[in-house]
């Protein structure tokens, strides 16, 4: 109990600290990101990023909104890497124009 009352404060933190930070910068310099392993999931995102809704409201104006789609939530390594190149997965069948942090 008091690992997990840890590692949430810390979460926390690096969060309240990535806020200040460019979004380039986030990816490659926050703490919480450097320490995910290479199979990070979405269980291990969300520990920040709240929950897959929340996501698709901070990406609301976004057209079409990545997170908000027919395929319904999908597991954040699809397109996202901690460490390597983003993938957006829905160019996969679509065209869309969008350009993804980390590209």
């Amino acid at each position: 109990m008091k690992v997990k009352t840890l590692l949430s404060f810390a979460a926390a933190l690096c969060c309240a600290a990535a806020f200040s930070m460019s979004a380039q910068a986030q990816l490659k310099n926050s703490p919480m990101h450097a320490n995910l392993p290479d199979n990070a999931t979405t269980k291990d995102c969300l520990v920040c990023h709240q929950s897959y809704q929340t996501v698709a409201q901070r990406t609301a104006k976004m057209n079409p909104n990545p997170h908000s789609n027919h395929r319904g939530e999908q597991n954040c390594t699809n397109c996202h890497s901690v460490k390597g190149k983003p993938h957006l997965e829905c160019n996969d069948c679509h065209t869309f124009a969008i350009k993804m942090k980390g590209e």
